[in-house]
C-alpha cells in the first residue's frame, strides 16, 4: 500500500512539473500564411490562438507574419522572412522569476513592452544585445548587423563583446550595432535617397501599420519613415549584409513599397 502511494504520488509531481514546463508563454493573435512553431520535439503550423512557448522558434515565409502577445501584455511582431527563438519568459505556472528572453536570429519585428519590470527583458541578435527600458521599437536583423529604430522610451544596445553600447531615447532615432561596433546614425529624417529607401525596406510596420492588429500599432510610428526627409545629412547607413526583404509582391504593394 505504501509503494502504491508512493507511486501515485510521483506521477503527481511528473505530471505537475511537466505542466508548468509546458506552460503557454503567449498567444498568436494575429497571424497570416507561412508561419511555423518550431520545437525539439514537433513542428507547429501557427493559426490565430496558437500558444507559444519557451523554447519555440518562430519562423515566417515571404508572406508570413505572427503577432504575440504574452501574459504581461508584452507584444511582439515577427515580419517576414524572419525567424525568433523564445528562450526564456518571465511568468511561469510554478510562479519562479525569470526574464523575457528572447533571440532575434532574422529578419524584421516589432517590440512593444508590457507589464514586467523594465530590467527584466533582454533580446539578443547574432551581433549584440537589446536592454529594453519600458519602450517600443523596431529592429531589422542580419548575420552582420543589426538596426534599431525607436518609436517610445529608450534602449540600450551592445555590440557581442559589450564595449561598445549607446542609448536610444528620441522617437525615430536611429543605430546600427556589429559585432564589432555600435554606433547612432541619427534622427530618419535626416536620412535621404537610397539609403532611406533602404530604411522602408527594413523597417516595414514603420512605412505602413494596416498589416497590424490595432492593438499592435504603436501612435505615430509611421511619421518615422514617411515624413519627407530634411536632408540633414545622418551618418550613412552600413551595408546590412545578407538583406532579405519581403518578396512577396501583393504584401509589398500593401506596403506601398517596390515589389
Amino acid at each position: 500500500m505504501q509503494k502504491l502511494v508512493f507511486g501515485l504520488v510521483v506521477c503527481t509531481v511528473w505530471f505537475l512539473t511537466q505542466g508548468s514546463a509546458m506552460a503557454a508563454s503567449g498567444t498568436a493573435m494575429g497571424v497570416d500564411p507561412q508561419a511555423e512553431a518550431r520545437a525539439k520535439a514537433e513542428t507547429r503550423l501557427l493559426v490565430v490562438g496558437s500558444d507559444i512557448f519557451i523554447g519555440d522558434r518562430v519562423v515566417t515565409g515571404a508572406s508570413g507574419q505572427v503577432q504575440i502577445k504574452f501574459d504581461d501584455r508584452t507584444e511582439l511582431v515577427v515580419g517576414p522572412n524572419s525567424s525568433l527563438l523564445i528562450e526564456d519568459y518571465l511568468l511561469r505556472e510554478d510562479g519562479s522569476a525569470g526574464k523575457l528572453a528572447l533571440s532575434a536570429l532574422a529578419g524584421t519585428f516589432r517590440f512593444v513592452t508590457g507589464g514586467a519590470p523594465k530590467d527584466r527583458y533582454l533580446i539578443k541578435t547574432p551581433t549584440g544585445t537589446i536592454g529594453v527600458r519600458g519602450t517600443a521599437f523596431e529592429l531589422y536583423v542580419t548575420a552582420l548587423r543589426h538596426f534599431v529604430l525607436q518609436l517610445h522610451g529608450s534602449t540600450i544596445n551592445c555590440n557581442e563583446r559589450g564595449d561598445k553600447c549607446f542609448i536610444l531615447n528620441a522617437m525615430c532615432e536611429l543605430g546600427e550595432v556589429s559585432a564589432d561596433d555600435a554606433v547612432v546614425i541619427g534622427d530618419t529624417d535626416d536620412v535621404t535617397g537610397a539609403e532611406r529607401a533602404r530604411l522602408r525596406q527594413m523597417f516595414i510596420y514603420a512605412v505602413s501599420q494596416r498589416p497590424l492588429l490595432r492593438e499592435f500599432r504603436v501612435d505615430r510610428a509611421e511619421r518615422c519613415l514617411n515624413k519627407p526627409p530634411s536632408g540633414g545629412g545622418a551618418d550613412s547607413l552600413s551595408d546590412p549584409g545578407v538583406f532579405v526583404p519581403p518578396d512577396n509582391i501583393s504584401y509589398n504593394m500593401k506596403l506601398g513599397l517596390e515589389p
